[in-house]
């Protein structure tokens, strides 16, 4: 229960965001960016809800310092807006808004599906079905829409990402491309869901290495579809 201090306001707003894994003494600022911006996809910090620097330092027990610089970045991505009265809040996405993050995502995978089919062996998927196969077990234990199957979830497509591409072209999208791409999974497993992911996953990685274009980039794109569904996105 809170009281009518806003601070105290602020700090029961931000319990959506979790805390910080066991892992992250090393790179703070990257798991605190990490993790406020799946309470953002996942709606656990509501669309509208006021982000403040010192609340989130307090309620990930961390300097302010790395939370500074992850709402900056948040900001740039577009997940935090500035709120009447000053300060950032959860950004308000609109339909097409929404939409618009899944055609450049469909965009980009048929991209990668071409060069990944070009490029690759059938062995090099080797790692992708172990990453895929995960995916199991973290949804049974987390469920879809925790911090945790997103992670896994990301590391999958990312790894995608760095089989399509050459090792310095991969390292130049991480930020900004495959970023975006992570905002789009983020948006289609933000709800509980009941599907067999790891079987939808395989499949994918099976026609990404048949070696037919064709075949990766109507998989890449059937994948976006139902993904963009997920999400709730209208049709385009």
């Amino acid at each position: 229960m809170t009281t009518g201090d806003p601070s105290d306001l602020e700090q029961h707003q931000l319990q959506g965001v979790g805390a910080l894994p066991g892992a992250a003494t090393v790179h703070v600022y990257d798991h605190v960016y990490r993790l406020v911006r799946h309470a953002l996809l996942s709606r656990r910090l509501a669309p509208g809800t006021r982000v403040v620097e010192a609340a989130l330092a307090g309620q990930l027990q961390v300097s302010r310092t790395p939370v500074r610089d992850a709402m900056r970045r948040l900001e740039a991505d577009g997940l935090l807006e500035r709120v009447p009265g000053g300060g950032l809040g959860a950004a308000v996405f609109s339909d097409d808004e929404v939409a618009d993050v899944f055609l450049v995502r469909s965009a980009l995978d048929q991209l990668v599906a071409e060069l990944a089919a070009k490029r690759t062996k059938a062995g090099d998927w080797d790692r992708l079905r172990e990453l895929a196969t995960a995916l199991g077990p973290i949804a049974k234990k987390h469920g879809f829409a925790s911090y945790e199957f997103s992670e896994a979830h990301n590391r999958l497509h990312s790894a995608i990402y760095e089989m399509a591409f050459s090792p310095r072209v991969a390292n130049m999208l991480a930020d900004r491309v495959i970023g975006l791409v992570e905002i789009a999974g983020g948006l289609s497993y933000r709800e509980a869901r009941d599907e067999p992911v790891v079987e939808q996953h395989l499949q994918l990685i099976d026609a990404l290495a048949s070696g037919s274009v064709r075949t990766a980039k109507t998989a890449v794109v059937d994948h976006v579809v139902a993904a963009r569904r997920a999400a709730g996105a209208p049709d385009t």
